[in-house]
């Protein structure tokens, strides 16, 4: 290994996980990066081993099946896939980061709903912030939601997401309410199943690197979507997702 990510971790089962993490990467993943990074082609062998390893469901509560680990953990285990091949991180990381919020600030029905699905995982997630507009400024996205009844209508259009197109569950950032002050304020999160009816994961994107893993634009079309897939339950919780 050129760096010993573990030696500085305290706990030693979060040490030994990122340790033994190492060593797989070491053994399986550096002798076929290249080939997955020139030929583009999704790793499903190395998706398989992340997941006998339990890597999908390291930061999801043990009530829920998970191994909730520290982000200390986590950052060890990212390093170390990334030493191998970067897009085994951006694989994990997006559907981590869904997860943990999941966790965090779902109701109850939504984690019973989709956390011990995340964690073979039966779905895999992803999260939709970016837009054709909007970057790092996620208070500039346009991607609106509008109440109707018992559902949302969801119109507007994501980039760059990673997973994208073999996700089951997407984290989409949405405006509830366009003239909000501060403009955070309007921001709400929604877990759109894939298959929802007006919504696409759209046409994968070419990079110059990052290969193997996804890329896509989504489109909302009128896509209808119950207002019990609101992250939390209530508009205007997105900021402090």
């Amino acid at each position: 290994m050129a760096r010993d990510y573990a030696a500085d971790i305290a706990d030693p089962i979060a040490r030994e996980i990122v340790t033994n993490v190492g060593v797989w990467v070491d053994r399986e993943v550096k002798p076929v990066a290249s080939h997955y990074e020139h030929a583009d082609e999704f790793p499903e062998p190395l998706v398989k081993g992340m997941s006998e390893m339990g890597l999908f469901g390291i930061k999801i509560p043990e009530k829920y099946g998970g191994l909730d680990l520290t982000f200390e953990c986590y950052a060890g285990v990212c390093m170390e896939l990334a030493r191998g091949w970067m897009s085994l991180a951006g694989i994990i990381n997006t559907h981590v980061l869904v997860g943990y919020a999941i966790s965090e600030y779902g109701t109850e029905e939504q984690k019973q709903k989709y956390l011990p699905r995340l964690v073979e995982p039966e779905i895999r997630c992803a999260l939709s912030i970016t837009e054709p507009d909007a970057g790092s400024d996620a208070q500039a996205i346009k991607t609106t939601a509008r109440r109707d009844g018992d559902d949302y209508i969801i119109n507007g259009q994501k980039m760059w997401v990673t997973n994208g197109q073999r996700a089951g569950v997407y984290l989409v950032l949405t405006k509830t309410d366009p003239e909000a002050q501060p403009r955070h304020r309007g921001i709400t999160a929604f877990l759109v199943d894939a298959g929802t009816p007006g919504f696409t994961p759209g046409r994968k994107l070419e990079k110059l690197g990052y290969k193997g893993v996804e890329t896509t634009e989504l489109t909302f079309d009128d896509a209808r979507v119950p207002a019990s897939q609101v992250l939390g339950g209530k508009e205007g919780r997105a900021s402090s997702t």
